[in-house]
């Protein structure tokens, strides 16, 4: 009697569909990560544990990717507040269209993107950088700077303006209540917002790839790098170069998430003629703001356009390859979608007391460098001997996984429970509640993270290139436009992949 009222209750489906959640997601996104750390033998079938070393060229290729991560993060940080304070606080029509703008750099492919900030920069626009570390800088800071202001902005709105408002009542000048008040109260997005535009530039590939040098100076990163060893047939350093980026990504994240949680900022003096003289730069403190905004990051994202070209010769190839591109996208985004709504609402709701637990292990598939992601899971599933069109899928379907549960999981935190909990009191199994209820309440979320997912597979490049040798995705194929110096033809797929993605863009706001 007792196993029938459970199940007419929906727990043993409940159960069952949960554990159908976890086993995907350990089976199929996370456990083929680890397999790079076990797989040290490329030249056999053993199992073994692989070398880790380092030589001089690792690391330069590490010093490179941690220093321009770091000095493009800090730009953007400088640079990114005042733009994301006038998103969450100003109150004006024209915040729409910076809200909009400031997106435009996401939804771009970051192949295409790197290869329009290096054309705008180099000697084909204003001439002022040549290849190398400098402009592989200028292209991380195109690409991450939508990270920060998304993330501080929708940090600051969370801020309750109250203690704002009491500290200026007694004196505080603008600059000091936002230093003393309001930036330790968002400290938490900060930290988030850096560490992701941080990992985000650790691990890119495509973009890099537009803007790497040969000269004196070789200016690789540890991800382009890596894949040059992979394409040389030197899989025992690709490994090795994986291993440190995996590691360094989940320590990044554990440190950052302890320090989120622990540490507050350390602002005590308060210096209030030093801080009034400067309170008056406001004006200019904005308009070098939306200068940078501008020039360093919006004029180059889309300098590209003006060398479109259409090459009868090569419009078959695109075409082809929008069309891999786009299956593997809507197979990837379908399948994550069945299986990661399930995760979001085990994190969100904290099933069985593992919520904590599979947030943590979904952050670490978002954080992890691509490339490194795309050897080990390529690794795995070729043991299989499956199709490369299926392993290329695969591979899709892990990285943007997280996509998908990361924005459903918080929109079912915010949700208020009492509503489930009412209609379950009322007799509705949880599959009914989840159908009439939060399914209704969540589905801009899952909309959202369909779209993030669908473009984050559509605009993948390094991943891609570690697996695949017979099918080219959009961006693989612009990097090959380029590399041949068909910068018409490379200009024309960008285009093409930046109208679907500013379409995408446009029905998610509309939504």
């Amino acid at each position: 009697m007792g196993g029938r009222r459970r199940f007419a209750s929906g727990k043993l489906p409940e159960m069952a569909f949960y554990s159908l959640v976890i086993i995907f997601f350990l089976l199929l996104v996370f456990a083929p990560i680890l397999y790079i750390g076990v797989k040290g033998c490329p030249d056999s079938n053993a199992v073994c544990f692989p070398s880790i070393y380092l030589t001089d060229e690792m690391k330069d290729a590490l010093f490179n990717s941690f220093s321009i991560a770091f000095l493009a993060v800090a730009l953007d940080i400088i640079f990114g507040i005042p733009i994301a304070w006038v998103i969450a606080r100003y109150k004006t029509k024209l915040k729409v269209y910076l809200n909009f703008l400031v997106d435009m750099p996401l939804i771009m492919p970051s192949a295409a993107l790197g290869f329009s900030v290096a054309l705008f920069w180099g000697g084909e626009g204003i001439g002022l950088l040549s290849k190398g570390f400098w402009m592989i800088l200028a292209v991380h800071t195109a690409f991450t700077y939508p990270y920060i202001v998304r993330t501080l902005s929708a940090a600051i709105e969370e801020v309750d303006t109250t203690y704002e408002m009491a500290s200026r009542t007694l004196g505080a000048t603008p600059l000091t209540a936002f230093r003393t008040v309001t930036l330790p109260l968002f400290k938490s997005g900060l930290l988030i917002a850096a560490l992701l535009a941080f990992t985000r530039s650790l691990s890119e590939t495509g973009a890099t790839m537009m803007a790497v040098g040969t000269g004196q100076f070789f200016a690789a990163t540890a991800p382009t790098q890596t894949l040059l060893y992979k394409n040389s047939g030197d899989i025992t350093s690709a490994v090795s170069l994986s291993i440190i980026l995996i590691a360094i990504s989940t320590i990044l994240l554990a440190l950052v998430r302890y320090a989120s949680n622990r540490f507050g900022i350390p602002i005590i003096r308060v210096y209030p003629s030093f801080e009034m003289s400067l309170n008056k730069l406001s004006l200019e403190k904005n308009g070098l703001a939306f200068a940078f905004f501008i020039v360093i990051i919006l004029l180059p994202s889309f300098y590209l356009l003006r060398f479109v070209s259409y090459s009868p010769g090569e419009f078959g190839d695109t075409m082809n390859s929008i069309g891999v591109s786009f299956l593997i996208a809507f197979v990837a985004t379908v399948i994550n979608l069945i299986f990661g709504v399930g995760m979001a609402l085990l994190i969100g709701r904290n099933k069985y007391g593992l919520g904590a637990v599979f947030e943590f292990l979904t952050d670490m598939v978002m954080v992890m460098p691509t490339v490194a992601l795309g050897l080990s899971l390529g690794m795995f599933w070729k043991l299989f001997q499956l199709n490369e069109l299926l392993v290329l899928a695969m591979v899709h379907i892990s990285f943007s996984y997280p996509y998908i549960v990361k924005p459903v999981a918080a929109s079912i935190m915010d949700l208020d429970k009492n509503l489930e909990d009412a209609a379950r009191v009322l007799g509705a199994t949880p599959f009914k509640v989840f159908r009439t209820i939060t399914l209704p309440l969540i589905m801009p979320s899952i909309l959202a993270g369909a779209v993030m997912a669908f473009m984050r597979s559509l605009s993948e490049t390094g991943a891609t290139l570690v697996v695949s040798t017979t099918f080219k995705t959009i961006p693989v194929l612009i990097v090959g436009f380029v590399n041949a110096n068909k910068y018409g033809d490379a200009a024309f797929a960008s285009a093409l992949l930046l109208g679907v993605s500013f379409i995408a863009a446009y029905l998610l706001r509309r939504k």
